[in-house]
């Protein structure tokens, strides 16, 4: 077979959720412990276990062996004999923390900075594990709730009026007279740094204010679930100034099917939910509230690309009968959805996939086999593979390598 079974690593991060995991994917959880993450792909820090004739390998040690045999001479000689996307499922049963992934030119620096400084790749002090960028898409599989992206600054203003007028001009007057990049950056790390006797004076006012305007009706329709949200991440963490992110950030909802980008730059923070998540092959996190692990406010600040506006959900475009093919802004994946109802496709990938079942029942088969796929079972296809078919009766999506020629461009 020149296709494999994966057995993949789940981290059980403290905030993943207890039932999102086995209800999407039917993954076991006796034990009803926090399931957050399902990796798939060769990322060294957990890399899938590929089920090879004979054996088991891990995915990173086999594509090694012969990057252009199972990436692509193509794709092997683009990213360095590495798989160069990720993939995920992600089941969120408390916030993550506010966080933003580096481009490219900023990881491979961070990357170098410390590893001159000899701070060890495990560190919980550490910024950049690896030396890539981390442009992610996230796709809902159940009702999936985040914050993502600068609101337009006239919301920020407006927002922080409502809760706090008689302090508006103190901490949105500069913003007011200069709206821009430059002021906005100003207010985001003046909030994130209020030093401690102020920040407990003004969280506990906000969280009153919240409260009692809401009460009232006086929040906007439009953003009254984003200001229940600071009451809810005050309840989580009641000393954190990242619980006013909802005011300066869009409150997002994806319903099942729904997608995002979230761009290097981007500062985002997934709130509830299970999705699925195709990224660069990176573990880059730059994080600033809401979490007991690191947080490095001036290096976040430093990546932010602090982009203004409201996000669209995105929704795929159809290729044929049975693929439909989600907007891809990264040169590293892709992702589409493929449907097989009662029917046999076939599929011609020039590069690596992941392909993971979600719904029923695929055999995936080439001239060399095939495999049984269920729900909750992912597989490897090498380039080498050649045209294969799925027959049977499910839907799976398929995570795999764009060509260069065909790149979409960046978002404007």
């Amino acid at each position: 077979m020149r296709a494999y079974i994966l057995e993949n690593p789940i981290q059980r991060y403290e905030w993943g959720s207890v039932d999102g995991l086995s209800e999407t994917l039917g993954i076991p959880n006796p034990d009803k412990a926090p399931l957050a993450e399902l990796w798939m792909g060769a990322h060294p820090k957990a890399p899938s276990i590929a089920l090879v004739e004979g054996g088991r390998r891990p995915l990173d040690a086999l594509i090694a062996e012969d990057p252009a045999r199972f990436l692509g001479a193509s794709t092997a000689e683009r990213f360095g004999g590495a798989l160069p996307f990720l993939f995920k499922v992600l089941s969120a049963g408390a916030p993550l923390s506010i966080q933003a992934h580096p481009s490219k030119r900023k990881a491979e620096r961070g990357y170098e900075r410390e590893n001159f400084a000899g701070i060890p790749l495990d560190a919980p002090e550490r910024n950049y594990r690896d030396a890539n960028h981390k442009p992610e898409m996230t796709v809902a599989l159940s009702r999936f709730e985040g914050l993502c992206g600068f609101r337009p600054i006239e919301e920020i203003i407006e927002n922080i009026g409502i809760i706090a007028p008689e302090q508006r001009a103190r901490y949105v007057g500069r913003l007011e007279r200069s709206p821009g990049r430059v002021e906005l950056s100003v207010l985001f790390y003046s909030m994130l740094s209020t030093d401690p006797e102020e920040r407990r004076t003004m969280l506990a006012r906000t969280r009153a204010a919240t409260a009692r305007l809401l009460a009232e009706g006086r929040i906007p329709q439009a953003r009254a679930e984003s200001f229940r949200w600071i009451g809810k991440l005050l309840d989580l963490y009641p000393d954190d100034m990242g619980a006013l992110a909802p005011l300066v950030l869009n409150h997002l909802v994806l319903e099942p099917g729904q997608a995002a980008y979230i761009e290097t730059g981007e500062l985002h923070a997934y709130l509830s939910g299970t999705a699925l998540e195709l990224m660069a092959n990176s573990d880059n996190v730059i994080r600033g509230g809401l979490t007991k692990k690191h947080v490095d406010v001036p290096e976040l600040v430093s990546v932010l690309s602090f982009d203004m506006g409201k996000p669209e959900p995105l929704t795929p475009r159809r290729l044929s009968a049975f693929e439909e093919l989600y907007p891809s802004f990264a040169p590293d994946f892709q992702l589409s959805r493929l449907y097989v109802h009662n029917d046999s496709v076939e599929l011609a990938p020039e590069g690596p996939e992941i392909l993971l079942c979600i719904e029923g029942g695929l055999e995936l088969s080439e001239d060399t086999g095939s495999l049984k796929l269920g729900r909750g079972t992912s597989v490897f296809v090498g380039a080498d593979a050649g045209r294969y078919r799925l027959a049977g009766n499910g839907i799976a999506y398929r995570a795999s390598v764009p060509r260069a020629v065909e790149r979409s461009n960046a978002r404007r």
